[in-house]
């Protein structure tokens, strides 16, 4: 029912435009259309830059302008309670791994092992990794264990912020 409504109020606006509003109407929008090309280009040559010096717009600051609006919106109402942290042990004897470019690889995530799969990269458990790569194998579970600690300290420092101000139980850094 609306879009009749819309159709007829269109269809009405549209009679009642004569050739001046209607040049006026369409130099505004072209004025508007150059102004987001603009921004486009823009914020296509911020991307590359940032990807030249390995940065992502997120961590320079840029959000998406509904990411910003959700946000303005959310603060208004206090801060949403985060996720409790747990740490995760690493095990070596239940790791995956898989060989991309020559070089031994940890799977850090069980959601990366179809696509890994679908491109024809095979993912295998420790006990099946080519002998060839298992001087490999204790680096990558540092690696992977460095940056769960770490990946843990942060999330205990904002859950620790949101306890402090909301009563919660105040967690020990790894």
């Amino acid at each position: 029912m609306s879009l009749l409504i819309d159709k007829r109020e269109l269809k009405k606006a549209a009679k009642e435009l004569t050739l001046v509003k209607l040049t006026e109407v369409i130099e505004t929008l072209n004025g508007v259309l150059a102004e987001r090309q603009q921004e486009v280009e823009l914020i296509a040559q911020l991307e590359q830059m940032a990807k030249a010096q390995g940065y992502t717009l997120e961590q320079l600051g840029y959000k998406q302008s509904s990411d910003v609006v959700v946000a303005d919106s959310s603060e208004g109402s206090g801060r949403k309670r985060p996720v409790k942290p747990k740490f995760k042990t690493i095990n070596k004897g239940s790791q995956f791994f898989y060989v991309e470019n020559g070089q031994l690889q940890l799977l850090r995530t069980h959601t990366m092992k179809k696509g890994l799969q679908q491109r024809g990269i095979q993912v295998v458990p420790l006990a099946k990794v080519d002998k060839k790569f298992a001087k490999d194998i204790d680096k990558l579970i540092a690696e992977a264990t460095v940056q769960a600690v770490e990946n843990f300290n942060a999330k205990v420092t904002i859950w620790n912020e949101w306890a402090a101000a909301n009563g919660g139980e105040i967690l020990e850094k790894r």
